[in-house]
C-alpha cells in the first residue's frame, strides 16, 4: 500500500473525525463496526500527539471502515489534507505531501511572523527601559547635592540633641538630689508627727488635754502636707524629665503603660450630692480637703476687705479642722499681698499662689500632684475648677455648702 511521508500530526483532522464516528455509529442498530484502538479515546477531548500515528495505521488497516466514514468527511469536519486521505482518490499521495508542505510552511511562517513581533516589542521595551534609566540617572544626579544638605543637617541636629541629652541628664541628677532632700525632710516630719501623736496619747492619758494635742497634730500633719506637696512636685519634675530623656535617647515605643485614675467617694445611700449632710460626710472621710479661699470669703463676707476676708475665713477653717479631724488645706491668690504670709501655726495649711499664677491653677496642681489612691475633695463655686478636678477623680463641695457649715 503507497503511503504518503508526511508526520502523523498534519492527520489529526481526519483521525478526530474517525474516532467521533465510531463513537456516534455505536448508537446505531446494528452498530458500527471500528478498529479497536479507537474506544479508548473516545471520552478524551483531545487525542494526544504520541498516538497520533498508531490511531492513523489502525484506520489503514480497516479499509471498510475508513471507505465508510470518508463518505461524510465534509469541509466543516476535516480540513483538505484529511479528507484527501481517507477518501483516497487518484493521485491522494502526492496531494497530501503537497498539502503537509504547505501547512509546515505556513506554520514556519507564521512561527517567524511572531518571533519578530516579539523581538521588535522587546526592543520597543528596551529603549523605553533606557530613555527611563537616563532620566531617572539625571534625577538621581540632581539630587545628590539635596541628599548632601539634609545629611549635614541631620549630623548638625545629632550633635544638638547629644548637648540637649547631656543637659538634661545633668538636670535630672539635680533633681534626683532635691527628691532625695525632700524624702528627708518628709521622714522627719513623719518622725515628728508620730512622736506628736505619741505625745497626745500621753497628754490624753496624763493631763486629759485632747484638745491642746490634737491642735498640735493636726499643725504637724499641715507641716507634713506642705512638705509631701514639695516632694510631690520634684518627684513629677523628676519623671518629666526622665520621659524627655528616654525619648531622645531611645527610640519610640508602641503604647504607654495604664496610669491609675483617681475615684471619687461615693456618697451613702438617700444623701444628696448638694446637702450639708453630704458636706459633713466628706469632711470626715479622710480625703484632703482643697479650699478656693477668695472664692468662699468673698461669697461670705463681701464687705470686709482682703486681709479681713482672710482672717476670718482661716479661722472659721481652724474650727472645722478641730470639730472634723480634716486634712484642709485653703489656697489664695497672691504670695504678695499684705499679712499673706503669717507666722502663727495653724491646723490648717495656708498655701498662696505664686507671683502671675492665681489660685485656679494652684488647686488644679495640688490635685493633680497628690497620689491617685489619695481622695480629694475640693471646695469652689468656679464651674470651670470643678469640671477639671472631677476628671482628675476629685469630689467637690459648694462654698454655700461650707458656709453652711461654718455658720
Amino acid at each position: 500500500m503507497e503511503r504518503p511521508d508526511v508526520e502523523p500530526r498534519h492527520l489529526r483532522s481526519a483521525i478526530e473525525y474517525a474516532v467521533l464516528m465510531a463513537q456516534e455509529g455505536q448508537k446505531f442498530k446494528p452498530p458500527l463496526a471500528y478498529p479497536a484502538p479507537l474506544k479508548r479515546y473516545f471520552t478524551t477531548d483531545r487525542i494526544p500527539s504520541s498516538v497520533l500515528a498508531t490511531l492513523a495505521r489502525a484506520i489503514e488497516g480497516d479499509e471498510a471502515f475508513r471507505k465508510k466514514i470518508a463518505r461524510g468527511a465534509v469541509p466543516e469536519l476535516v480540513d483538505e489534507l484529511g479528507r484527501a486521505w481517507l477518501k483516497r482518490p487518484s493521485g491522494w499521495v502526492d496531494d497530501v505531501t503537497r498539502l503537509a508542505a504547505e501547512a509546515d510552511a505556513a506554520t514556519e511562517e507564521a512561527t517567524a511572523a511572531k518571533a519578530l513581533k516579539r523581538a521588535e516589542k522587546r526592543r520597543a521595551a528596551a529603549e523605553q527601559v533606557a530613555a527611563r534609566s537616563r532620566a531617572e540617572l539625571v534625577a538621581l544626579e540632581g539630587s545628590v547635592a539635596e541628599r548632601d544638605e539634609v545629611i549635614e543637617g541631620l549630623r548638625s541636629d545629632v550633635v544638638k540633641l547629644r548637648d540637649e541629652i547631656d543637659e538634661i541628664r545633668a538636670e535630672l541628677i539635680d533633681t534626683r538630689n532635691e527628691a532625695r532632700h525632700a524624702r528627708d525632710r518628709e521622714a522627719a516630719a513623719v518622725a515628728k508627727l508620730a512622736d506628736a501623736e505619741a505625745a497626745r496619747s500621753a497628754a490624753v492619758e496624763a493631763k486629759g488635754s485632747a484638745e491642746i494635742v490634737r491642735d498640735e497634730v493636726l499643725a504637724d500633719r499641715a507641716a507634713l502636707a506642705a512638705e509631701r506637696s514639695e516632694l510631690a512636685r520634684l518627684a513629677a519634675h523628676a519623671e518629666s524629665l526622665a520621659a524627655q530623656l528616654a525619648a531622645l535617647a531611645a527610640p519610640p515605643t508602641a503604647g504607654k503603660p495604664t496610669a491609675v485614675a483617681r475615684k471619687p467617694l461615693p456618697m451613702p445611700g438617700g444623701v444628696m450630692g448638694d446637702s450639708e449632710a453630704a458636706a459633713e460626710y466628706l469632711l470626715r472621710s479622710g480625703a484632703s480637703v482643697l479650699i478656693d479661699g477668695y472664692n468662699v470669703a468673698k461669697l461670705a463676707w463681701p464687705k470686709l476687705d482682703l486681709e479681713g476676708q482672710r482672717v476670718v475665713l482661716l479661722d472659721a477653717v481652724e474650727n472645722l479642722a478641730r470639730r472634723y479631724g480634716s486634712d484642709i488645706t485653703v489656697v489664695f491668690d497672691g504670695a504678695d499681698v499684705v499679712g499673706a504670709v503669717a507666722d502663727q501655726r495653724r491646723v490648717a495649711r495656708v498655701v498662696y499662689s505664686p507671683a502671675e499664677v492665681i489660685a485656679d491653677d494652684v488647686i488644679r496642681d495640688e490635685v493633680g500632684r497628690l497620689p491617685p489612691t489619695r481622695q480629694v475633695v475640693v471646695v469652689t463655686n468656679d464651674q470651670e475648677i470643678i469640671r477639671d478636678v472631677r476628671a482628675n477623680g476629685a469630689n467637690t463641695m459648694s462654698s454655700d455648702q461650707l458656709l453652711a457649715l461654718i455658720r
